[in-house]
């Protein structure tokens, strides 16, 4: 047996290296999209092969795939070169694929479909940033622009070759076959699960916080709809008595401009925009420093940061429409929704301490082990 991993140079892929390698040793060939030379976030590491994946590349990756046995190819989010050589590959051999989930792929894809709204406000095809959210508008220009390789078109050409939809969250499966109705099956699976080594604490121990701040948002993105957060915030807010955390380490540069124009207007001293890309611990410690955090998105996104911040007691709301606030709802957290509690100074006000600590035990109690599904992630 042997398994092809098709991905980014992004964040979780080293540790997913390292996962994969752990439970099925010397079976993984991960090839990332681009010159070694060129890799960014990720750790250099002889396993992970740098392959542009331009169209005269496949014939490589049929060899290394005939080389190395592969019958199993993982799909680590969707781009148009990993579509492309997997509708290459299944040509010339059969294999079993599994999508692991990121998000943008389904949602940006419904966007442009016009079958869910993402971006705050109405669309306006006279507008310059109309073009620039997933909307029919942006659909159309991009499809003549770009051809086929938009996720409207991406996905419905990438859905028939897919066996397995691997992610933690059940409703992202849902909405998928809300909309297009697969034969494509569910399987979990978590880049972000516990070895079950970590001391996992007992609620007592939350961070110290020694001022009051709000984060909002954790990136420069356009669905984050900051606008619409941080004009709510400042009419609440009238005094500026809040410091405002907004990261725009990375993401969009137009975003981040727009981001730096307005919450510099509305915050002035108080906000405090992140630059720099931080190591994961310091950044953590960074943002649990906080007392309230906001995100704006209307889709699921920012998982990883949300779960930190309600596991370390601080009070988050979540947009109505994004399907985590009912998520972490069922899972027993205490959170808020934006558009339904947020309406006055009072509703910022912290959580409790024992607030505080019922999220860190529900967090202890919802951990998932990567014992408890990646020995059995090839089982039919």
């Amino acid at each position: 047996m042997g398994i092809l991993h098709l991905c980014f140079d992004g964040n979780f892929i080293n540790n997913s290296l390292k996962v994969f390698e752990k439970y099925y040793p010397g079976q993984n060939l991960f090839i990332v999209n681009k010159e070694k030379k060129d890799f960014q976030m990720l750790q250099d590491d002889e396993r992970l092969l740098g392959i542009p994946l331009e169209e005269e590349d496949f014939p490589k990756v049929h060899q290394l795939c005939i080389e190395h046995h592969i019958d199993k190819i993982i799909i680590h989010g969707i781009k148009p070169s990993f579509v492309d050589c997997l509708q290459y590959l299944k040509k010339h051999g059969e294999f079993k694929v599994y999508w692991i989930f990121w998000g943008y792929e389904l949602y940006f894809a419904l966007g442009q479909l016009g079958k869910y709204k993402l971006v705050d406000g109405g669309v306006n095809p006279f507008l310059l940033q109309t073009y620039y959210s997933s909307n029919r508008y942006s659909y159309f220009v991009k499809r003549i622009w770009y051809g086929k390789k938009v996720f409207a078109d991406l996905l419905k050409k990438f859905l028939p070759m897919v066996d397995y939809f691997c992610f933690w969250n059940y409703k992202d499966y849902e909405l998928l076959q809300s909309y297009f109705h697969t034969d494509i099956k569910y399987k979990f699976f978590a880049y972000a699960a516990y070895t079950g080594q970590e001391e996992p604490g007992h609620g007592e121990n939350l961070p110290a916080r020694s001022s009051r701040t709000i984060m909002i948002n954790h990136q420069a993105s356009n669905t984050g709809n900051h606008c619409t957060i941080m004009n709510k915030i400042a009419s609440l807010d009238a005094k500026n008595s809040y410091k405002k955390i907004v990261p725009l380490s990375y993401g969009s540069p137009r975003v981040r401009n727009h981001v730096l124009k307005i919450g510099k207007k509305l915050f002035a001293s108080q906000f405090q925009p992140i630059f720099e890309y931080m190591p994961r611990d310091e950044y953590f410690a960074l943002i649990t420093s906080v007392e309230v955090a906001v995100f704006g998105a209307r889709r699921q996104e920012a998982s990883g940061n949300i779960s930190t911040l309600l596991r370390n007691g601080v009070k988050v709301f979540l947009r109505e429409n994004n399907n985590l606030l009912q998520y972490y709802k069922e899972k027993g957290y205490i959170l808020f929704s934006f558009e339904n509690d947020l309406h006055s100074m009072k509703d910022l006000k912290p959580l409790t301490v024992e607030e505080q600590k019922h999220n860190k035990e529900c967090s202890i109690k919802n951990r998932i082990l990567y014992d408890q599904f990646m020995p059995s992630f090839f089982n039919e």
